[in-house]
């Protein structure tokens, strides 16, 4: 019989203060992208953000953000390690993906922006601080944590390879793997859009052999954030736009887009079942 994972043994340490700030820091900052390129995507695009981009990578942009900004509220408003350490390792994945693109890719950004060199400071040292603080911290434990069951263990592994494949591949063969997408993705933004599929990934990975109720909360978060917001966005922004650029809903790649994102949304809410045990 599997433990409750409401129980606690121990106290949730509390993180350090600098990694609360900054993490906070970054949760306003992603709120604001998110806000930006979801209701204005195509002045957010253009004049505003770091780069250009068009209208559907614009809102899915925000899509991902928004995935990204769940789990970063859920620290700042917690501070404690649980689900921190989840957090940060997430964290460091997702910028530290974006940093080595954006450093094969300096030509994209536009230089006379105070947004672009924004950007840059912001992805240059948040994947070295959080780094820094998973070696410091690697000693302390995250309380609450229970024992996955053989059934959790296989789905949650073979969920963590099927992300990990996907981001993998969106950094290898970008234009490839985005082939059936609703909309045109080049290969700089299929590499930018790997970050979220490699950090859910690693946060799935961690939880494979068990986690606590924070950890599987936040995780579950991520997933259906991720899931629903990237169907949502394709489908208003095609809402709004000319005839000659409209999502074709007869197409197979479409659906196959929509399936995708459901099978992430629904791996999400299975989480939600499992926070609940």
């Amino acid at each position: 019989m599997s433990q409750s994972l409401s129980r606690q043994s121990e106290e949730n340490p509390q993180a350090p203060g600098f990694l609360v700030a900054v993490t906070r820091v970054e949760a306003l900052v992603v709120f604001t992208a998110v806000a930006v390129l979801f209701l204005a995507p195509v002045k957010g695009g253009s004049d505003i953000w770091a780069w250009i981009t068009p209208p559907y990578n614009a809102r899915y942009i925000a899509a991902i953000y928004l995935a990204a900004l769940l789990p970063l509220i859920m620290f700042a408003v917690s501070t404690r390690w649980s689900p921190g350490h989840l957090v940060v390792w997430m964290i460091l994945t997702f910028t530290g993906s974006i940093m080595i693109v954006m450093l094969g890719y300096p030509d994209r950004f536009e230089w006379e922006r105070l947004s672009t060199w924004g950007f840059w400071v912001l992805y240059l040292f948040l994947p070295f601080n959080a780094a820094y603080w998973l070696w410091r911290l690697r000693e302390l434990r995250v309380p609450g944590r229970v024992a996955a069951t053989a059934p959790w263990r296989w789905a949650l592994t073979g969920l963590a390879l099927a992300l990990g494949a996907y981001g993998v591949a969106l950094l290898a063969v970008p234009e490839d793997v985005t082939d059936f997408w609703p909309w045109p993705v080049d290969a700089f933004h299929a590499r930018i859009y790997a970050a979220t599929f490699l950090a859910a990934a690693v946060g799935t990975w961690l939880l494979r052999a068990g986690g606590s109720k924070g950890e599987y909360q936040t995780m579950a978060g991520t997933l259906l954030g991720l899931g629903i917001a990237s169907i949502v966005a394709v489908v208003l922004t095609s809402s709004n736009a000319p005839d000659a650029v409209k999502v074709d809903y007869d197409a197979s790649g479409t659906w196959g887009f929509f399936a995708l994102n459901a099978a992430v949304a629904l791996a999400g809410a299975a989480l939600i079942t499992r926070a609940r045990e």
